[in-house]
């Protein structure tokens, strides 16, 4: 029997078992890690967060809402609630979110005008001065029921941009009108140009109205004030939002 030299036995088993070992890996690759976008390092020694870090800490939060987490708790923060009449002459809506927002360990301030309008809202200095004095984590903006047959609402769009701007980087909801007949255009308007605030649509609501056939009854506002709850708290049952009025 003729012996294969060493040499040559080595240079053969080798090669075979780096393919071998490619196609394993080719097979079996290994599942991708997720992690956090590392921080960069100043010259001072401390640490910084990049943009990357900014949006994926975004978007783990957006996934947590998603998959209804617990909301933030709101003990200690400051909700100011503004806009027309439907603030101040709906007891319904008003008392309701008040109830709501106290029970969870929040202050909430309210403040109003009747007749007010968004070009009005925009010229006035209340909001800066309110915004001053009390300086709220979370502000709700109910502005728009007297624009509701305006004939050219898009021009109000740099109305509504002005007055989001002066809320600052505060959480911040702007409670559409509920209109009563179709209106001529400021509910997309305002939905158009109310970010960062969120936008709450309460065109479609069939909300119980006073003999005005405008504003709505305690109960009509109480209805409301619910439809924002839910919309304001998604990862809350139903149960639980019911359970505030």
């Amino acid at each position: 029997m003729r012996l294969v030299p060493k040499s040559s036995l080595a240079a053969f088993v080798l090669p075979v078992a780096v393919a071998a070992a490619s196609a394993c890996t080719q097979r079996t690759p290994p599942s991708p890690e997720v992690s956090a976008p590392p921080a960069v390092v100043a010259k001072n020694g401390e640490t910084t967060t990049t943009a990357a870090s900014v949006r994926l800490a975004t978007a783990l939060e957006e996934q947590l809402h998603d998959a209804g987490a617990p909301p933030v708790p709101l003990t200690g923060k400051t909700v100011l609630h503004v806009g027309d009449s439907m603030v101040g002459g709906n007891l319904g809506l008003t008392r309701a979110l008040e109830h709501r927002f106290t029970a969870e360990g929040a202050k909430f301030v309210r403040d109003y005008k009747v007749s007010e309008s968004i070009v009005s809202y925009d010229k006035s200095p209340k909001l800066k001065d309110l915004i001053a004095k009390h300086n709220p984590d979370i502000v709700i903006l109910t502005l728009g029921t007297n624009d509701v047959f305006v004939p050219y609402p898009a021009a109000m769009a740099a109305n509504v941009q002005s007055i989001v701007k002066r809320i600052g980087n505060r959480e911040c909801y702007w409670m559409g009108p509920p209109t009563w007949k179709p209106d001529t255009g400021i509910v997309q308007v305002i939905k158009d140009n109310a970010a960062p605030c969120k936008f709450f649509d309460a065109s479609s609501l069939k909300l119980q109205r006073s003999g005005d056939g405008i504003h709505p009854t305690d109960r009509g506002g109480a209805e409301w004030a619910t439809h924002f709850w839910s919309f304001f708290r998604p990862g809350e049952t139903s149960a639980a939002v019911d359970a505030g009025h």
